[in-house]
């Protein structure tokens, strides 16, 4: 790593905690976090693209509340994906990143939400994993019960098996604990 990986990522880090979603920052670190461990040798283009993924929600203050303005889920999920790698290659250009990673994030960020190649895999799974290592108390007093169970449900079926071994050993709280078992076990 060079020297415009730290300044991108500090200011990364700067926007995120603008986002209308308190737990952003933090979700985007883990997400880091957890893709090292699935890929501790992962490169510069697959680090920049795990802690700003999500980017647009902190720039254009757009959640999931707002969905009635898409035709469902699945469109939402890929225009944010679209409008955050847009995001992140504007911002690699002023520290002069090469067409070569320019790209790579692009396809990485506009794929975390559905995976494809190895590294999109991996993308994916690290951010479900960062989900529920720290964002599922935070969508259940937003959203309740039923969506978190869905939630729940989405994130955990795009996991590989050696992931989904990992999500079962994050210690949750009661409440959510109960509800991640009853949503796995009607999968």
């Amino acid at each position: 790593m060079d020297n415009r990986f730290s300044l991108l990522e500090k200011e990364i880090i700067k926007i995120l905690p603008k986002s209308p979603l308190i737990f952003e920052l933090k979700h985007a670190q883990l997400t880091l976090k957890w893709l090292l461990r699935l890929n501790p040798d992962a490169d510069e283009a697959l680090r920049i693209s795990a802690l700003a993924h999500d980017i647009e929600r902190a720039i254009t203050g757009i959640t999931e509340k707002d969905l009635k303005e898409y035709s469902g889920i699945n469109q939402f999920k890929k225009e944010h994906a679209k409008r955050s790698a847009k995001i992140v290659i504007n911002m690699m250009k002023k520290y002069h990143y090469g067409k070569h990673n320019l790209e790579k994030v692009k396809r990485l960020i506009e794929s975390h939400e559905v995976g494809g190649n190895k590294e999109q895999n991996i993308l994916m799974e690290a951010d479900s994993l960062a989900y529920f290592d720290y964002n599922v108390p935070h969508y259940f007093r937003r959203y309740g019960d039923k969506r978190t169970k869905e939630k729940i449900q989405f994130m955990y079926k795009r996991l590989s098996n050696k992931a989904q071994c990992l999500v079962r050993k994050i210690k949750f709280n009661k409440k959510v604990k109960a509800l991640f078992e009853c949503a796995i076990s009607e999968l």
